[in-house]
């Protein structure tokens, strides 16, 4: 009976201990958890990057592909107006030439050096034969009209040899390059007899290389002739870049490819080579609006949205994309405005109304780095005025 007692007694003391310890617990401190609550509220407050909205031009651009080319309408065809045998070959396909270099050597062949002798006798003839009728006239044998005749024979032989030897029929000849030059071909073959105006070598000044770019169709019809171009070349030591211009835009698509050819003629053609693969990058479309960076706009459900501050507090908006390039884009929403501040670095872990903290990123839009030329320092100039 003692045992059941005691046990009651351990029992209901436990039991007033557990009602007594919940009642402080409840209405005599301060709610559970409140300092832990006020620590998350506090540390809720985001910290984010942000960078003006800019009004201003955005250039959309667009890079195509291609290789260094001869400009056809520039390159010269070397040849002799007379049947001929190459004797000797000084240059090689590739190769640059200097103004004036020798680059072959060539002797008239034996028919045209046969018709230079036979000019050089009918010359002598004709002057042997004026001064015979100058003699008979002075003797009453000959008539005046004779002594006209002899002398348009000797001024026609004269002139038929003069006409040979212009050609250049005669020892044999060196050519000599026209100019700083590229040797595209070489169909000339030492010895052999090659007929009268053949093409003997094929050459292109060193300003006359283009870059032959293929361009999507849509895109071709967006370009215009004198437009822009920032060239890049692929070269050992880094690529090498340089602005150029449209010169050609082609009116077909390539069967094979499906582009259409743009010609490029480069600032500075002498830097490049014909066969090296290179890149055009050029303005096809601008507008006038708000930008920011692409960083600023996320992807939410098939839609974008963007994060604006006020009262140090996120707003959310929901934007229509225009307009972008490799660096920005164009926004348009309701509410938006330029000059407020956009939150670029984030923003994922936001949502609407939230508070933070907005830093001025390091990394501000800049219309200068953005709009700066796919194609020149020019076109990024005029992105910066509203």
């Amino acid at each position: 009976m003692k045992r059941l007692v005691s046990f009651m007694v351990t029992v209901l003391i436990l039991v007033l201990a557990m009602a007594l310890g919940y009642a402080l617990a409840k209405w005599g401190g301060p709610p559970r958890g409140e300092a832990g609550r006020s620590g998350s509220i506090a540390s809720a407050v985001s910290t984010v990057e942000t960078v003006p909205i800019r009004w201003g031009k955005i250039f959309q651009s667009s890079t195509a592909y291609g290789t260094v080319v001869a400009n056809p309408r520039l390159e010269q065809s070397l040849s002799v107006a007379f049947a001929s045998r190459v004797l000797k070959l000084y240059v090689v396909r590739g190769q640059r030439v200097r103004p004036h270099q020798p680059l072959l050597r060539i002797q008239a062949s034996p028919a045209e050096r046969l018709k230079l002798a036979e000019a050089k006798n009918l010359l002598h003839l004709a002057a042997v034969q004026l001064r015979l009728t100058e003699a008979k006239r002075r003797l009453e044998f000959a008539t005046e009209s004779d002594v006209v005749t002899a002398r348009n024979a000797l001024v026609a032989a004269s002139l038929r040899l003069a006409a040979l030897r212009r050609l250049g029929i005669g020892p044999p000849m060196i050519v000599r390059a026209p100019e700083e030059a590229i040797v595209l071909a070489t169909p000339a073959v030492p010895g052999r007899l090659e007929p009268r105006g053949a093409v003997l070598l094929d050459v292109l000044p060193m300003h006359a290389t283009q870059v032959k770019l293929s361009v999507l169709p849509l895109e071709a019809r967006q370009l215009r002739l004198g437009q822009k171009v920032d060239i890049s070349v692929a070269a050992p030591g880094g690529a090498i870049r340089q602005p150029g211009t449209i010169s050609l835009i082609a009116s077909r698509v390539d069967p094979d490819s499906g582009f259409v050819a743009v010609y490029v003629t480069p600032a500075k053609p002498r830097l490049l080579l014909i066969g090296q693969y290179a890149s055009g990058r050029f303005h096809i479309a601008s507008r006038v609006g708000l930008i920011v960076p692409h960083s600023a706009v996320l992807p939410d459900g098939g839609k974008e949205i963007m994060y604006t501050v006020r009262n140090f507090h996120a707003v959310l908006h929901d934007v229509r994309i225009g307009l972008s390039n490799h660096r920005e884009v164009e926004v348009s929403a309701p509410g938006l405005h330029a000059g407020e501040p956009v939150v670029v670095v984030g923003n994922a872990e936001l949502a609407n109304g939230v508070p933070v903290q907005p830093v001025a990123s390091s990394a501000a839009s800049g219309g200068d780095a953005a709009n700066a030329a796919p194609t020149s320092n020019q076109a990024g100039k005029q992105g910066n005025q509203p």
